[in-house]
């Protein structure tokens, strides 16, 4: 909880303080449940004031999404569960029944107004800044209506939205920030809602001195109820705020809107995919109470939005916070999968991408089998709930991937078990999955799939190379798949159909997403007589027969072993993100790639044999 502390230290205690000691002020406080859950259990002084604060009015708690879900990714149901339990945990908290909302991400749909009337929530606060347009749509408050039902909305101040935003981002300096601020206030406006967005002052590099005079600035110029707010307009205005994604609390690249990440980006379609498929199935489940009340309380957990976004903390791109979401799925997969009056569907297409996808679940590892890439996209180990697959090649504008050598489409899913190929004379050291005139990427191929027995524990995958300058002909890619208890084996069948002889390397691309204390993942290289530690970033052996990694947080191995020695190519993949703990290097996966020289006469054939183990420790 280093972000939690910190937050803790620099920003809510002063500000409480100096909220403690002001005379008629009052802030609405709009805190993730998380934050506040840390609180109640670990800073409890913390708590008591922040108690205290609501009873004396001097705080106001606005409600929102209990698990910082993206309310319009997720259904009107649980749109009013998210808000009525948010709603419910203040007042039994903190004595306060909210009746104003504060929309997480600032993402917002006018259906959002008919789940705040069925929650008796009449305010809804929110940017009404479009930064496609770019201009701000409201400067006051305003009533909206949609299909016969109304709100309040509150608009938030952007020129004070966008100072904090720059001075996150280190654009202006602390002084500068607050030279600003009492300009935009000197400027006498009509009305003016003053949003702080902690993260990114913590974000700015903000101390408990800088935070003091930054609220006791606020706090000179006044502050107000939402009660009184709304008493001073007798008649207030009609306006229609539309769907968007507005003011500056995160990053949104070249993306008009939430939805279009899951069209530009594989990993975060499969995963909403994974959640909306999930959810259908979960919910046509009827009969035993228990495990229908289990699997709901396990669809509010992977509902999350903080997956999808990159703000001051970067959620989108630590791997922590993704596991967290593929923990709940594979949980939610293990109980429907168990159950013997329920027949759980085994061909989805998560992704929507046209393509049917297998789900293959064992006792200790479940699989899913794809067609793109004749791959597997996800791997995960079920003691642990630990999914090895989960593996991102961010879109261009959320973070930097310049140290890593090898790159990666951005956007594009990195699935398990893929095959490259590159010419027969090709160092390893510049080998490049983005160029295209060196390198034969069949990650994005349609392969043709089939299961090959009745408990859809094995699966042949089938593709053709097409003709290639790169291997100077055609290639036929046969892929058995193998699913043990704990094990993946791999049989990969290269027929040459050329009337030529041709000769390449071939390449088994094996991305892993390993939980480690630090972004360096080490390995062993097994050999008879001695087991050799590399422990390097990036690094090319030869002649290796065997190699082991260790989960360390999860007390896991995995072992990957084949039948004939190979070239192996290893690189851990982090992004670079100045995020509110300082500039970090975000661990997404490792590559493990073997690499073989193959021969082939016309007509022949090459097998290559790959296994993937996973136990305990």
């Amino acid at each position: 909880m280093p972000a939690f502390e910190r937050a803790l230290t620099a920003v809510i205690k002063p500000m409480l303080t100096l909220l403690h000691h002001s005379e008629g002020s009052v802030l609405q406080l709009s805190l993730g449940v998380p934050v506040l859950e840390w609180l109640e259990l670990t800073q409890q002084p913390v708590n008591l004031l922040l108690a205290d604060l609501a009873r004396q009015g001097k705080i106001e708690f606005l409600t929102g999404s209990y698990h910082q879900s993206i309310l319009n990714l997720i259904s009107p149901k649980d749109r009013s569960n998210q808000v009525e339990l948010t709603t419910t945990y203040l007042r039994k908290r903190y004595g306060q029944r909210s009746k104003t909302m504060f929309s997480y991400a600032q993402v917002f749909n006018p259906n959002y107004i008919n789940t705040m009337n069925l929650c008796c929530v009449d305010s809804l606060v929110i940017s009404s800044y479009d930064c496609d347009k770019p201009k701000q749509h409201f400067s006051q408050p305003f009533s909206m209506q949609e299909m016969g039902k109304s709100i309040s909305v509150i608009p938030t101040s952007s020129p004070i939205n966008s100072l904090v935003q720059k001075f996150g981002a280190k654009e202006i300096s602390f002084g500068n920030l607050l030279d600003q601020i009492r300009l935009v206030f000197e400027a006498r406006p009509q009305f003016i809602m003053a949003m702080v967005n902690i993260d990114q002052l913590l974000q700015g590099g903000i101390s408990e001195e800088q935070t003091v005079q930054l609220f006791t600035t606020f706090l000179h110029y006044g502050s107000q109820s939402i009660e009184e707010i709304h008493g001073e307009q007798e008649l207030p205005p009609k306006g229609y705020l539309q769907a968007g994604w507005y003011g500056f609390d995160s990053i949104k690249s070249d993306l008009c809107c939430i939805n279009e990440l899951f069209v530009k980006d594989e990993s975060f379609a499969y995963m909403y995919g994974r959640y909306t498929s999930m959810v259908e199935t979960a919910r046509s489940y009827k009969k035993d109470k228990d495990v229908r009340k289990r699997l709901e309380q396990l669809i509010q957990k992977m509902s999350t939005g903080a997956v999808y976004l990159c703000d001051a903390n970067a959620t989108m791109l630590r791997s922590s916070v993704r596991k967290l979401f593929w923990r709940y799925i594979s949980e939610a997969d293990s109980v429907l999968a168990g159950l013997n009056d329920f027949s759980y569907p085994v061909i989805t297409d998560f992704d929507r991408d046209a393509l049917d996808e297998y789900l293959a679940i064992g006792k200790y590892l479940s699989c899913v089998v794809d067609s793109k890439g004749g791959s597997l996209a996800e791997l995960t180990y079920l003691p642990s709930l630990y999914n090895y697959g989960d593996t991102l090649s961010v879109m261009k504008g959320f973070g930097s991937t310049v140290k890593n050598l090898h790159q990666t489409p951005p956007g594009r899913k990195q699935r398990l078990f893929t095959d490259v190929f590159l010419p027969h004379d090709s160092v390893l050291d510049e080998y490049s999955k983005t160029d295209e005139h060196s390198c034969l990427d069949m990650s994005n191929a349609v392969y043709s799939l089939s299961v090959l027995d009745r408990r859809n524990t094995e699966y042949r995958a089938v593709a053709s190379t097409g003709r290639s300058t790169i291997i100077n002909g055609e290639l036929e890619i046969s892929k058995h798949f193998k699913l043990r208890q704990n094990t993946v084996l791999l049989d990969v069948t290269l027929t040459n159909l050329s009337e030529h002889p041709v000769s390449f390397l071939y390449g088994c691309e094996i991305p892993l997403s390993i939980a480690s204390f630090k972004n360096r993942v080490s390995f062993f290289q097994l050999e008879s007589k001695k087991n050799v530690l590399h422990e390097e970033e990036e690094i090319i052996l030869e002649h290796v027969k065997s190699i082991r990694m260790y989960d360390e947080p999860n007390s896991t191995s995995l072992t990957l072993v084949a039948d004939a020695r190979f070239t192996l190519l290893k690189e851990d993949y982090t992004i670079e993100k100045s995020t509110i703990l300082g500039v970090e290097q975000l661990y997404q996966h490792t590559l493990f790639m073997t690499f073989w020289p193959i021969q082939l006469e016309s007509g022949a054939e090459r097998k290559i044999t790959l296994g993937l183990r996973v136990e305990r420790k």
